[in-house]
Formats: C-alpha cells, structure tokens, sequence
C-alpha cells in the first residue's frame, strides 16, 4: 500500500484510533452560507488563554502593518469567557489600536472535548472554524498565533495575490507529509488565506478536520483543511520571503511539552528561549527577567521558567546567534528599539550559551 501507511491493516488501525474523535467534534462548530459576504479579509488567531501574552505581542505588531483591506482581527481563546484571564480584554484593547477586534472563546462543550483530547490539530480546527464561522469577509487569512509579522506589507500582499488568483485556498507552499506529495497541489495551512464563502457553501467544518482516507490510491492522513481542498478542488501557492517573518518553528509545542512535563531533555535547538522575549513585547517581562536575574546570580543552565525548568546545557551557539537575531528584529518591529531589559536577557543568555561550549 503507497502513501503513509505501509499496509492495509495499520491504514484501517489508524482509522479506526482516529475515529472516536471524529465522533466528538463532529456538530461542534457550524457555519452557513454566506449571502452578501464583505469585501477584503478577515485575520483569524488561535489563541491559548495559557499564553495571552503573545496574543498582545502579535497585535502590537499588527498595528504598526499596513493592512487597508482587513476588516477585522477575530481572536478564538480555546477557553470559554468565564475561565479566561483577568485584565485581558483590557490589553487586548490597548494592543489593538485602531483595528477592530473580536474576541472569541470555546463554549463549555467545546472545551471539555479539546481538553479531553489534549491534542494540538483538534485546537487547531476548532478554532480556525470558530473563526471562518464568525467572518463576515469572503475571504479569511488564518494566522499562526506565534507567527509575528514583522514585513508591515505582509498581509496586506498575501490578500491580493489571493484574490488575484482566484483560488479557494491560497497558501505559502505545497504540503508535503503524511502520504501527500508536492504533485497533489494541496497548500499548507500556515498563512492561508481562503474564500469563507465557498467554504461554508460547499463543504461543513468537519470536512477540514485531519482526515485518513485513501486519496489517489494512497493512504493519507490529511492535515488541516486539506480534505476540504480535495472537496472543492482550487488551491494555489506563492512562497513568502524568509524575512516576513519571525515563527520559530514548534514554538507553540516545546512551550505547551515543557508545561506538561514531556520532552523535557536538553535540545540543541530548541526556540524556547525565544518564548520570555514573545511575553516581554506582550507586556509581561517577569518571566524573562526571572531567568536574567538567575544568570546572573546562580549562572547554570538550568532556568526557572513558568514554575518550569529549562534546561538550555546543550543549546548550541550557532542557534543561539538565530535566536538573538530574532529577538532583536521581533523588538524592533513591535517598538523600535531593542530595550535594556531584553538587551540584558539576550546578553546574559549568550555567556550562558558560550559556557555551553557547543
């Protein structure tokens, strides 16, 4: 058997295990068609009420783009409104500036079968429909919570070569993984920008949700929104410059393993450290002055984070450099200057890395 699963029985297995999710999220969020939907675009962020921080951090930045066509910024909280941080609605208010912005939570019963599953592409596609479901815009831009846009033109550009491609889902690449090859023309989902109305005509939220089937003779197992793509059969791709830009990758991940006490073992490139400098520009410094005030007391590599520890022993400095180069160009874009408090983080977290000798 071609694709993912190298025969019929761990094809079937894998159906079978995914199943009963299926079942759960099945009738959890739904859409209508969209009669008279509004020009330009709507940005839907998935958001995790754990890491309010980076949600202000992303609309600090979104502020300063340059973004005539967006009609609204709709943020999806995977709690429902009574479980969420105190003071935040506040923050998000003062972040936004001018843009309008609507914030969106789980529903009880929501939130109880994302929790139960504990599973990233389940937050994923329960907020991302949330989101397409709320829009009043044709079309959709979804964006990645710890994706920080520091080219002002960014999304601005993504829309009108969207539009002008007249595709249904516009993405930055071809998907490539899980028994899906490049020649399939299916895009990723990171940066998307979709047309909501044809969505939610022809296909109903479940439909984008990580699919296994056969496709083509193949077993896949479908990412988000790819079984969707299969569906409605438009899909188009425009590879973005590297310097757009600051999304260390797995960010999101390594942050919520650290938290539950999984993958806890040095990495050599792990983009945690860059997780304190995303809070610092959201306006919470204490955690990344926590770990500058233990360098410079105590000096190992073993750093107080979030009632957590990180252990940086193997970061490399190759990494490192990238890691400080980020900071710096996510500090800039947000507010011009890379101020003392981060200076001193980033400089203390560099000894720190040089002891390492790696």
């Amino acid at each position: 058997m071609r694709g993912k699963y190298p025969n019929p029985v761990m094809f079937h297995l894998a159906r079978l295990k995914r199943a009963p999710m299926v079942s759960s999220l099945r009738g959890l969020v739904s859409w209508e068609p969209m009669a008279s939907p509004e020009d330009g675009y709507t940005v839907v962020i998935g958001c995790m009420a754990a890491l309010p921080d980076v949600a202000v951090a992303n609309l600090n930045l979104m502020q300063r783009m340059t973004i005539p066509s967006a009609r609204e910024v709709v943020l999806v909280f995977d709690r429902p409104a009574d479980q969420m941080p105190g003071g935040l609605a506040e923050r998000i208010d003062e972040a936004r500036g001018s843009m309008p912005v609507k914030l969106l939570h789980y529903s009880d019963r929501q939130h109880a079968v994302a929790e139960r599953f504990k599973w990233g592409w389940v937050y994923a596609w329960m907020s991302w429909t949330i989101g397409i479901a709320n829009s009043s815009t044709r079309h959709v831009l979804l964006h990645d919570l710890d994706a920080m846009p520091v080219n002002p033109d960014f999304f601005e550009q993504r829309y009108q070569l969207a539009k002008e491609s007249g595709k249904a889902f516009f993405g930055i690449r071809w998907y490539k993984g899980n028994g899906i090859d490049p020649e399939d023309k299916l895009a990723t989902t990171f940066e998307m920008v979709l047309d909501a109305q044809r969505l939610r005509a022809e296909t109903n939220p479940i439909d984008g949700f990580n699919t296994i089937r056969k496709y083509d003779g193949r077993g896949v197992d479908f990412d988000t929104f790819l079984n969707s793509q299969t569906i409605i059969g438009s899909s188009g791709q425009s590879p973005i410059d590297e310097g757009d830009m600051v999304h260390p990758s797995q960010l999101i991940c390594q942050y919520t393993d650290l938290m539950a006490g999984r993958n806890t073992t040095p990495m050599p490139r792990t983009n945690l450290p860059l997780m304190p400098a995303y809070m610092h520009i959201g306006g919470r410094s204490g955690p990344m002055n926590e770990i500058s005030e233990h360098l410079e007391r105590v000096g190992d590599a073993r750093l107080p984070f979030m009632d957590r520890v990180l252990d940086v022993s193997k970061l490399t400095a190759q990494h490192w450099v990238w890691l400080d180069r980020e900071a710096r160009r996510l500090a800039e874009a947000a507010t011009g200057a890379v101020g003392d408090e981060l200076q001193r983080y980033l400089k203390l977290m560099g000894q720190r890395v040089e002891a390492n000798g790696i």
